[in-house]
């Protein structure tokens, strides 16, 4: 005798099924709880997959390894083929290679005496071995320089993009 359902209980019970399974996207709870300054925006809808929790964890670790000043970390997050045109196209003064940021990263390694960067991610894309995460962030480094300290602090938004080499993801841009 085949059972049947009234439309309230169907209701019912594909609501507890999606209550127990959860959203199916990933929030700030589910994987960094214990750190304020990188958080996933509550309005964000990254479905929950493999490879976006790997692309979402470099840029954790980015975050992580900055305001550590951790800078063995960073220079293994970036590809080498890293290059960054800083938004602008009329000219290449402002491009960015890894060796340029290895040279920034010494430069930080030197004289920054304090990094905060907070993140708030608002959405990950994943396209086979492409990526790309667009954040806002605010940040503030205190650093000095002989015995002029200087205090830079912001509030911007950006789209790192990543690519799978072998079995990891580097940063390819947006640094």
């Amino acid at each position: 005798m085949p059972i049947r359902m009234s439309a309230l209980g169907l209701l019912v019970m594909v609501g507890l099924m999606l209550t127990a399974c959860g959203s199916g996207h990933l929030r700030s709870d589910d994987l960094y709880p214990d750190d304020r300054d990188f958080r996933i925006d509550a309005e964000a809808e990254i479905v929950d997959t493999t490879e976006a929790r790997e692309v979402l964890n470099v840029l954790y670790q980015y975050r992580q390894a900055l305001v550590s000043k951790d800078f063995g970390t960073l220079t293994r997050l970036v590809s080498d083929e890293y290059y960054d045109n800083a938004g602008t196209t009329q000219t290449t003064a402002d491009d960015w290679t890894r060796s340029d940021l290895e040279s920034v990263f010494e430069l930080m390694a030197q004289h920054a005496e304090e990094i905060r960067y907070r993140v708030l991610v608002k959405d990950l894309q994943v396209d086979g071995n492409q990526a790309h995460i667009d954040f806002e962030f605010e940040y503030s480094f205190r650093f000095r320089v002989g015995d002029v300290e200087e205090l830079d602090a912001g509030r911007d938004v950006n789209r790192m993009e990543l690519a799978r080499e072998g079995d990891r993801w580097r940063i390819i841009g947006g640094m």
